[in-house]
């Protein structure tokens, strides 16, 4: 396996060829988690089906109320649909804060244990510290009891704790 891969099993990859290997087999690469932008999830909090049927009702309130208001009532007639639509909308951005505010910390809780995701590998003969995003298909990895093992493999030597 190891003559088909191209890769010394006491030296390991000397990394000349990872542009090559990256071509034909693909990367290790997971991009970062982002979290949502704020404007996106206000939109999304407003497509609720409540909060749509409270729309409707502020703007029939609205257009009914000034349409039928006589005309000294007609100056504040849309007062009572229009603090329907603020409270829609309060409700969507409170609501929609609080998830982006979540978001955001779990994305940054993602991030700092995705600092951790580190792994030794035998590369031009000497043990390196490598991020999982920068594995090379016919990299030797040292793998130990308790460690995620960031790739499909095969178990070149094994010993007994």
């Amino acid at each position: 396996m190891a003559e088909k891969l191209k890769v010394d099993i006491k030296l390991g990859l000397t990394g000349e060829d990872f542009p090559l290997r990256t071509e034909q087999f693909g990367n290790n690469y997971r991009a970062p988690l982002k979290a949502k932008k704020w404007i996106s999830l206000f939109i999304a909090t407003l497509d609720d089906f409540m909060l749509k049927v409270l729309m409707v009702a502020a703007v029939f309130s609205i257009t009914f109320d000034m349409l039928l208001a006589d005309d000294h009532a007609r100056s504040h007639a849309w007062i009572e649909g229009a603090a329907i639509m603020v409270a829609v909308m309060l409700v969507a951005g409170v609501g929609s804060f609080v998830d982006w505010k979540k978001e955001k910390a779990f994305v940054e809780s993602r991030s700092k244990s995705d600092l951790k995701n580190v792994c030794q590998v035998l590369r031009s003969g000497v043990m390196e510290t490598v991020h999982h995003n920068y594995l090379h298909v016919g990299d030797i990895i040292n793998v130990e009891y308790g460690m995620h093992n960031p790739v499909d493999g095969i178990v070149l030597q094994a010993s007994q704790l």
